[in-house]
């Protein structure tokens, strides 16, 4: 009886050590994967106040504008949010790379999808270059999460920023904020 008990804790010390090792084997070494780089801009000029407009004229040259900057950017993927003003935005850039453009549906809370979003960066784009298309009360808020610091609010009429944060999801990201394209209404 003793032989069977002792045999029986035996299993269970395997099959718990299995269990361990298949859980730790889970989990995905985002600590040991090289950071991401995010671009990060708002979408271009639009051509009305309507719920989903498309781009304008200026809207179209800008964004053919930001597919010239990052000509050589090596873009590994080109998100947007579901309104087609980010698509187009990022539709060209992402085109120039022979990507598609992701859907990344903006829904609820900014700041809980700012985070989550942040994360799926980090998680499924380590070491790559991924450009987002986004609006003005979305962008500032990722690239908050994205370089763990205060990013300035964006103006309606605030067109012309590029946000690149090198080594997202690191310790020491850094964060370039410059300028692309025809200024922009609130550019100083």
């Amino acid at each position: 009886m003793h032989g069977q008990l002792a045999n029986k804790a035996c299993e269970i010390r395997i099959l718990v050590a299995l269990i361990m090792l298949a859980l730790i084997a889970a989990i995905p070494a985002v600590a040991d994967s090289p950071p991401v780089t995010v671009i990060a801009v708002r979408h271009a000029e639009k051509i009305d106040d309507s719920r989903d407009p498309a781009l304008s004229e200026a809207g179209s040259e800008r964004a053919e504008a930001l597919a010239e900057v990052l000509e050589h950017a090596g873009l590994g993927a080109v998100y947007a949010s579901q309104y087609q003003r980010t698509r187009l935005t990022a539709m060209p850039a992402a085109r120039a790379a022979g990507l598609a453009v992701r859907i990344e549906p903006i829904e609820g809370d900014v700041a809980a999808w700012a985070q989550g979003f942040a994360a799926e960066l980090a998680r499924d784009h380590a070491g790559e270059t991924v450009l987002v298309a986004g609006h003005s009360n979305t962008v500032p808020p990722l690239v908050a999460v994205l370089c763990g610091c205060q990013v300035e609010q964006l103006a309606d009429s605030d067109y012309d920023r590029i946000y690149l944060v090198n080594g997202a999801g690191s310790e020491n990201p850094d964060l370039v904020v410059a300028r692309y394209g025809a200024v922009s209404g609130n550019s100083d």
